[in-house]
Formats: structure tokens, sequence, C-alpha cells
């Protein structure tokens, strides 16, 4: 299992990934908008888009798209 398929976040945080430009920018983050912040930070051009961002479903195991 690749380490971009799985949760990264610290004690506390909800594991996010945005799909960037060259693979996945992992985030740990409080909330939807902290994550997208927080991707905002890791690019280097370009706005940030919420279809890109996905969280981590702990009950599936798996990443899902975030609803809006």
């Amino acid at each position: 299992m690749n380490h971009t398929e799985r949760p990264c976040a610290a004690h506390g945080l909800t594991s996010y990934r945005y799909a960037g430009r060259y693979g996945h920018i992992m985030i740990g983050a409080t909330s939807t908008q902290d994550a997208l912040n927080e991707a905002g930070r890791s690019l280097i051009q370009g706005a940030v888009m919420i279809d890109r961002l996905e969280i981590w479903n702990a009950l599936t195991g798996l990443y899902e798209n975030v609803k809006e």
C-alpha cells in the first residue's frame, strides 16, 4: 500500500489529501477550510479547488471526495 492511500494526520487532526500537479499533498487539518488553506500553501501556482480535495473515511478505510 502506498503512503498516500492511508491516513497520515497527527492525533486530533483529520487526514486529507489534495491532488496536486505531481501527486497527492498529504494534509492533517481541523476542518475542510483548514485543509484547503494548507493545500494553498503547498501550491506554487493556481488556486485550490475543493473538487481535488479528499477526506479519509475511517469506516471504509478509503479517501473520498469532500462534499461541498
